[in-house]
């Protein structure tokens, strides 16, 4: 094993991840599947807006495309665990594609509304168990956790891209190839993404017993879930911390916009505040890679600390630029999430990984949801300075209530643990 000069683990750069085959694969499988998804939701949306011209009913595409996720990982988590992971994936992409071209067949045949809406719920509500066992398969790839740490920091900062150049493609699809046209090329990117795993990834058993479930078996899933949460301390604080830290990365998001408008600068201008936040988090995950995975762990509560301060300082409604330097700095410390996240799946045990990761995914989406909601609130009854203050002073009082009861010493225990055990 390879030390730095202080006798840690050297970092593992991202190429090194990239040439593994299996990982390969698996992150293109999943780029295709996050551009299959936007465009679904960006071609529902306009179709909404185009026959009905309401903006209401086009804005509930997006809300539709969150309901699965809030639900949909919780319950269908346990599939990711009782399945082999591979094999899932592949059956969710050629279902997902299946159901894209019974929505193609409904846009053309002009059926109602409700039908449409209803087959995208279905979409979203497919990728749950998808994107479950994403996350539990990259463990399985690689045996050493560092590698691991490398390889899903890098697979959330392409996602994270993809959310931004998914929607930009969505549009530029519908305008040259129109909704119809747009949903043909969804479903091939979900069967491309079926070839890929099929291909180049290599089957395995599943982690847990039990086969197909039934409903009373999910829910005993879900249930034996949210137990070994409750009693893992380590695992219950990073949580606890994921989801009350949310709002950080939230507010200034809902509000950006509104933030350009009221200083009287054009939508360029809100977009350009809208992509700060996730340009600072792209900068902080570069400079979190640097680090050796005990380095990067140790400073996830210090660079938590850290994300809402900037926000702070948004009090005095400063001009737009400024602004977006105060939403970058705080981007670049919510990056603490990356680290966060592939300690929690490290630490979780292999048979539990898939219902874990949907619960603590679930939890995720609706306190994103809540948050956006909220901020919107009271940015429009206050103003959106104000709604973006609160936001950081919000994540600051996360900190101090979990600060106290951080659980340092059982963390830093079992991650040596984890870490020394691939070396």
């Amino acid at each position: 094993m390879s030390t730095t000069a202080h006798g840690g683990a050297r970092p593992v750069g991202f190429g090194v991840v990239l040439r593994h085959r299996e990982f390969a694969a698996v992150l293109a499988a999943k780029v295709l599947s996050d551009w299959g998804d936007h465009v679904a939701r960006v071609a529902i949306a306009a179709l909404m807006l185009q026959v009905s011209g309401s903006v209401t009913l086009s804005a509930a595409t997006f809300a539709i495309s969150w309901l699965p996720s809030i639900f949909g990982q919780a319950l269908l988590g346990p599939y990711a665990d009782r399945l082999p992971r591979r094999q899932l994936m592949i059956v969710c992409d050629a279902l997902r594609a299946a159901l894209v071209l019974m929505l193609f067949a409904a846009v053309v045949s002009e059926l109602p509304l409700a039908l449409v809406l209803g087959l995208l719920f279905l979409i979203e509500l497919v990728g749950s168990p998808f994107f479950a066992a994403n996350t539990a398969l990259l463990t399985d790839v690689f045996d050493n956790p560092r590698h691991f740490m490398t390889a899903n920091a890098l697979l959330r900062v392409v996602g994270q891209f993809n959310q931004v150049v998914g929607l930009a493609v969505g549009g530029l699809l519908i305008a040259l190839v129109g909704v119809d046209g747009s949903l043909l090329l969804d479903a091939v990117t979900f069967a491309v993404s079926g070839v890929l795993l099929f291909a180049f990834v290599r089957s395995r058993p599943a982690a847990a017993e039990g086969g197909v479930p039934g409903l009373a078996d999910l829910w005993l899933d879900v249930k034996m879930g949210a137990s070994h949460l409750r009693d893992d301390v380590p695992l219950r604080s990073l949580m606890l911390l994921a989801w009350g830290m949310t709002i950080v990365f939230v507010a200034p998001e809902a509000v950006a916009l509104a933030y350009a408008q009221v200083h009287g600068e054009s939508s360029r201008v809100g977009g350009l505040l809208l992509a700060a936040p996730p340009a600072g988090a792209v900068i902080g995950v570069l400079t979190l890679n640097r680090w050796d995975s005990e380095s990067q762990v140790r400073r996830i509560l210090p660079m938590a600390a850290c994300s809402g301060l900037p926000l702070l300082l948004v009090a005095f409604d400063p001009v737009w630029y400024v602004a977006a330097v105060l939403f970058v700095l705080s981007g670049s410390c919510t990056a603490f999430m990356i680290p966060l996240l592939g300690t929690f799946t490290v630490l979780a045990p292999d048979a539990l990984k898939g219902r874990l990761n949907g619960l603590a995914g679930a939890g995720f989406s609706l306190v994103t949801v809540l948050g956006y909601l909220a901020t919107g609130i009271v940015a429009d009854l206050t103003s959106p300075s104000f709604a973006i203050t609160l936001g950081g002073a919000l994540g600051c009082l996360v900190l101090a209530w979990l600060y106290p009861g951080w659980p340092r010493r059982e963390i830093r225990r079992a991650t040596e643990t984890a870490f020394h055990r691939g070396d």
